[in-house]
């Protein structure tokens, strides 16, 4: 066993351990659990069987697999963060609109206490 398969399975294992363990605590779900133990299962194969992926690299063009194999990760690691910042932004409207409720309850209670102390004075 070469050390970068040894890594491989390490690195699978954490990343499994920590989605589990995500599940366990409700904060993924359970589809998202099968989805990362089937990655990592495809990372270990052509970990250990790099050849494997050579006719799929011809078919798209590549002469290697590996070539195909970080094409691919690099692409979908793009798409990770192109929805990654579009729920930032998401979550940055609803933040502002948030603070806007807020500030505008926060002027009418103001405005309503105000109302309340000036009838006091005049009793």
């Amino acid at each position: 066993m070469r050390i970068y398969q040894f890594i491989v399975i390490l690195l699978a294992i954490a990343f499994i351990a920590f989605v589990i363990n995500r599940v366990r605590y409700n904060k993924s779900t359970v589809p998202t659990l099968i989805l990362s133990i089937l990655m990592w299962v495809v990372i270990i194969f052509f970990a250990f069987a790099p050849r494997m992926s050579d006719p799929l690299a011809g078919y798209f063009g590549f002469d290697r697999g590996v070539d195909l194999l970080i094409i691919i990760g690099l692409f979908i690691s793009l798409y990770a963060i192109f929805r990654l910042y579009v729920h930032i932004e998401s979550l940055e409207n609803q933040l502002t609109d948030l603070v806007r409720q807020l500030a505008i309850a926060n002027e009418i209670i103001a405005e309503y206490e105000d109302d309340e102390s000036d009838n006091e004075d005049d009793s």
